[in-house]
């Protein structure tokens, strides 16, 4: 499967346009509906910090005028988060326990299972694992709280027991930007 940026590209200019509003909301996960056709994830700064993370290792495929809409994109989302500092760090800290608490759950009720009566995961665990992707981009970005970080921490350890190493989840391209050895979940699936 070969990546389709148009998505990401569509996703950056709206979230340029709407991080200021949504910083200042209560809601934790922005609906934005469809846009030129393709129905958008809801804003958050984590769905953000991936679609900005895919953007930035694929640049090559990006033509000079989206990488100016890139680049705009950003400084946008860094204008917002420097006049607004802590409204976007407790934020992303709530998006950080949100999805941590997803992952968990996920964690909870596909370890209780017996490794025989677990499905191969395909497409469902390389589609959850976006959650736990955002957890490593959202701690990179602000600082989580301690007891957090145990708890990933906790989780890591859970799914490592259960863990068949395997092929990369996710598409080609991005997996010379994933080193198998930091984001060992994403070469394998749960067993």
């Amino acid at each position: 499967m070969s990546i389709d940026l148009k998505l990401d590209l569509v996703f950056a200019r709206v979230t340029a346009e709407q991080i200021d509003e949504y910083v200042h909301t209560e809601v934790l996960y922005y609906p934005i509906g469809a846009v030129s056709g393709m129905q958008m994830p809801q804003l958050t700064i984590g769905t953000w910090l991936e679609t900005a993370w895919r953007l930035k290792v694929l640049a090559a495929m990006l033509s000079a005028e989206q990488q100016a809409a890139v680049d705009e994109a950003h400084a946008k989302v860094q204008r917002v988060r420097s006049r607004v500092p802590e409204l976007y760090k407790q934020k992303a800290r709530r998006e950080f326990k949100s999805r941590l608490d997803t992952w968990t759950w996920y964690l909870d009720e596909l370890l209780a299972r017996e490794p025989t009566a677990i499905p191969p995961e395909g497409q469902a665990y390389a589609t959850l694992v976006h959650v736990r992707f955002k957890l490593d981009l959202l701690n990179a970005d602000v600082a989580q709280m301690q007891d957090q970080g145990i708890r990933l921490t906790t989780n890591d350890r859970r799914l490592h027991t259960r863990f068949v190493n395997g092929p990369f989840v996710w598409e080609p391209e991005l997996q010379p930007h994933l080193p198998a050895g930091q984001y060992w979940w994403l070469y394998g699936h749960p067993a």
